[in-house]
């Protein structure tokens, strides 16, 4: 087989590969989880006190950061699992675009010949 033609059926299953991790992928959001801590000044004591860390997830919606405290450890555990499958998600677009565009430049050069 012509050097070409190997090189754009490597491609072809990189893509295929990259679709069915993307398949995979059932629960995701946009976001973050952080830890939050809060300085309180607390009666007979100079310097505040520092508390927490309180969890907290935030995103933007509607041009907005909106957040919200988080107090279940399972919840916790859920919201970071679906936000790191938003950014694994995120990178695999990036190169699903990346494969795509070298399987366009490949049928371009064997057209070309």
């Amino acid at each position: 087989m012509p050097k070409s033609v190997l090189g754009e059926a490597r491609l072809q299953q990189k893509r295929k590969e990259i679709l069915a991790h993307i398949s995979l992928i059932e629960e995701m959001r946009r976001g973050s989880v952080t830890r939050q801590f809060l300085k309180i000044k607390l009666k007979g004591q100079k310097e505040p006190a520092r508390v927490g860390p309180y969890a907290l997830f935030t995103c933007k919606k509607n041009g907005r950061t909106v957040g919200r405290r988080l107090h279940d450890g399972e919840e916790i555990r859920r919201l970071e699992q679906q936000v790191q499958n938003f950014h694994t998600f995120q990178n695999l677009c990036r190169q699903l675009v990346e494969i795509s565009e070298k399987i366009c430049e490949e049928r371009e050069r064997k057209e070309k010949g």
